[in-house]
């Protein structure tokens, strides 16, 4: 598939967006357009949450954070494409839109699907309500003991899941006020260290419990199947060494419950990329 990359250039309103201090907008209230909608030619991705790995409990102040690393992966024909317009009112929503696009990298529809806000530590911009973590205990759909708002991510790509990660071969890398998307056949990675990668479990009891990973939980952004976005890890709670949380990860949805696909070892976490 031949694609050219455009970065946006409305950049006038940059320096007057920083000046005055605008880093975060609301999302807005969207929902994407069901594929039937979208012409024939139009090359649709498909988002899947990759299992969750690497958990780790951080215990600092009396409270306890579980971290982990997460991937959100492209199986679909399409890109995950999604281009931002700056407001001409300084203090409006960045716009994110969804762009679909034929095999001729031509754009055959295009829908307003999320916001961009500009997430400080990181200097760079996010896309609004990509995924969202949450504990469930004794089973993935279990009682929720702890929970992470609607998390932003710069989105981009990191790794070729068929293993072949080839700079030159990346399509989305800019996370300053270009597009931002994943590619199909790559995924996107994010380290345990990345600020959003974690949830507050302090105060859990010893038991089984689920770190469930659901990408576009709200169902905003245009996809094949938005029913297989859910990955789970199971883990054990512990308690060792003056009543500090030690887990022990014992199970995931593995290859095993995974239909056959060219991208199976890499939905599993066998094929990644960590990035810091």
């Amino acid at each position: 598939m031949t694609f050219s990359k455009n970065i946006f250039q409305k950049t006038s309103l940059i320096p007057i967006l920083f000046a005055i201090g605008f880093m975060f907008t609301a999302p807005l209230a969207v929902s994407a357009a069901p594929p039937n909608q979208i012409p024939d030619e139009g090359l649709i991705p498909e988002l899947q949450a990759i299992v969750p790995d690497a958990l780790q409990v951080v215990h600092k102040q009396h409270s306890d954070t579980l971290r982990f690393t997460n991937g959100i992966a492209n199986l679909g024909p399409g890109h995950w494409q999604m281009e931002p317009t700056f407001p001409t009112d300084p203090e409006g929503d960045v716009i994110a839109t969804q762009q679909i696009l034929d095999v001729d990298g031509n754009i055959v529809f295009e829908q307003i699907v999320s916001t961009f806000v500009y997430h400080d530590e990181h200097n760079h911009w996010h896309i609004a309500d990509v995924t969202e973590f949450s504990v469930h205990q004794d089973s993935p759909d279990g009682p929720v003991v702890g929970t992470t708002n609607k998390v932003t991510f710069c989105v981009e790509d990191v790794y070729n899941m068929l293993g072949n990660s080839n700079t030159a071969d990346r399509i989305f890398w800019d996370c300053t006020v270009s597009l931002q998307g994943v590619q199909a056949g790559w995924a996107d990675q994010y380290h345990q260290s990345t600020p959003g990668n974690q949830i507050d479990i302090t105060g859990i009891a010893e038991g089984t419990y689920y770190l469930v990973h659901d990408v576009n939980p709200d169902n905003i952004f245009i996809e094949e199947d938005v029913t297989n976005n859910i990955a789970w890890t199971e883990f054990i709670v512990e308690f060792k060494n003056n009543d500090q949380v030690k887990i022990t990860e014992t199970g995931n949805t593995s290859c095993n419950l995974l239909p056959d696909s060219i991208y199976k070892s890499a939905l599993c976490g066998e094929v990644t990329a960590n990035r810091g």
